[in-house]
């Protein structure tokens, strides 16, 4: 079973036991709003190198605009002095990863949504009990329902290793009695290594990442190898944003991580470059809504292009008018979704956008070659948005989620790059073809937005 599959899993899960509701939530908290807050910004909270990076943008006041509201969408402030490199594929990513923890010298901390005990999983497992061996000290959350494949005997030997290994809402009732929490999953895929370096994306600890996509498996090998993913390497003080997020989820998991400013955990912020980023982290035990509401900003502030490269698309209507919307003042709009895929459940909910989104003059693709796995984003050449969240209800309302929102014109030069060699081995969806779909596709389409909430 692979991540979506997983993810209909807890849906099937919690539609089931619809009828033992959470007896310490309100009704009206079951189901709640997406309202994103906008914060004021604070010239205290911006350094002179943030304060000059921006100077870059003061001539163009539509990329400004658009800069400030996504700013104000977001929980956490706009830091300057990063660097940050695009990840291309498991391959490519696995050997950035892995060159960072050999290099560790005080701790690694990894989350992730899968940990598998493939190839690639205990490639990983082996690197980081060695590491323990040498006194770094390593710790590793992992979800458990989405690596509910990986035999617990594979955690308990790096836990004999030396690892710290703590499971995230465990399925077992015994180890988790708030059982209505199963429907929040940890969907993060965040490494820090030292408090200096930090990794975030959609790539997980699994050997469906073994090929790259170029290897073009196609859709019978694609199931299990060959995924299209993007992922990140980052330096710089942003990383200090990461590390607060996985302290957060190993807190939820058990007893605190003491970490305070200045030690080895959050060091002091050292420049690695000048380019701006914020992490934007998704926390279901919160009303934060900062996700939603820089995808929301970012969708009705772009003026030029909206590239969407998205593995399971399935936005509410607001999220929809913004992008018909922005395609009707002249944007262009561009999607690109999986033609297969892991999940048809979650794949039939993306189709269910096809119509009102060609109508209104949106272009879409479908990735033929490879299964899509990427949540990326690109406005306007400036902005690009990259993480692990995807652009449907169970990111934005029941998963811990993270994303890096990225404000650099060379950066998003090189998503704009990736995103066209995507389109070129990727398949058009016109409206005329479209329409000709059979009726029992149609049924599906309609019958998957009965549920679409729990998606």
């Amino acid at each position: 079973m692979r991540a979506a599959f997983k993810a209909s899993l807890v849906t099937l899960l919690v539609l089931s036991s619809a009828c033992a509701p959470n007896p310490h939530v309100e009704k009206s908290e079951q189901m709640p709003p997406i309202v994103a807050r906008q914060r004021v910004l604070s010239e205290d909270e911006s350094d002179p190198l943030l304060r000059s990076a921006l100077e870059e943008y003061k001539s163009d006041a539509a990329v400004r605009e658009l800069v400030t509201a996504v700013r104000q969408s977001s929980s956490m402030p706009l830091t300057s002095g990063n660097r940050v490199d695009a990840l291309i594929d498991g391959p490519q990513t696995y050997a950035a990863i892995e060159a960072e923890l050999k290099a560790a010298r005080h701790h690694i901390h990894l989350e992730t949504f899968i940990f598998g005990a493939d190839e690639i999983g205990r490639r990983f497992g082996d690197l980081l009990a060695q590491k323990r061996s040498e006194g770094v000290e390593v710790r590793v959350l992992y979800d458990s329902i989405g690596s509910m494949d990986t035999p617990t005997d594979f955690f308990e030997q790096l836990r004999k290793r030396g690892v710290e290994v703590r499971e995230f809402r465990p399925m077992n009732p015994v180890k988790n009695p708030r059982i209505w929490s199963i429907n929040n999953r940890d969907h993060r895929k965040i490494i820090v290594v030292d408090g200096k370096v930090g990794f975030a994306g959609g790539i997980n600890i699994d050997s469906t990442y073994s090929s790259p996509s170029s290897s073009r498996p196609g859709p019978k090998r694609g199931i299990e190898d060959g995924w299209r993913d993007t992922h990140m390497r980052i330096q710089g003080p942003v990383v200090k944003q990461l590390q607060t997020l996985f302290l957060q989820s190993w807190a939820e998991a058990g007893e605190p991580l003491q970490a305070k400013d200045g030690d080895e955990y959050l060091p002091p912020a050292r420049p690695a470059g000048d380019t701006l980023i914020t992490i934007v982290g998704n926390d279901s035990e919160s009303d934060d809504r900062s996700l939603y509401g820089t995808y929301l900003a970012a969708f009705t502030h772009s003026t030029r292009r909206l590239w969407i490269t998205h593995a399971y698309f399935a936005p509410n209507p607001e999220l929809l008018e913004a992008l018909e919307e922005a395609s009707h003042r002249g944007v262009d709009v561009r999607l690109i979704v999986p033609a297969f895929t892991d999940s048809r459940l979650v794949l039939n909910a993306t189709q269910s956008t096809f119509t009102p989104l060609l109508q209104a003059g949106v272009k879409i693709y479908e990735l033929k070659d490879a299964l899509l796995h990427a949540k990326t984003v690109v406005i306007d050449g400036t902005v690009s948005i990259v993480g692990s969240a995807n652009l449907d209800m169970r990111s934005f309302l029941h998963n811990d989620e993270v994303n890096a929102i990225v404000i650099d014109r060379d950066f998003g030069q090189r998503m704009d790059e990736v995103f066209k060699r995507d389109e070129r081995g990727s398949r058009p969806v016109t409206l005329e073809r479209w329409q000709k779909r059979s009726l029992w596709q149609r049924m599906k389409e309609f019958g998957v937005k009965l549920f679409g909430y729990w998606i």
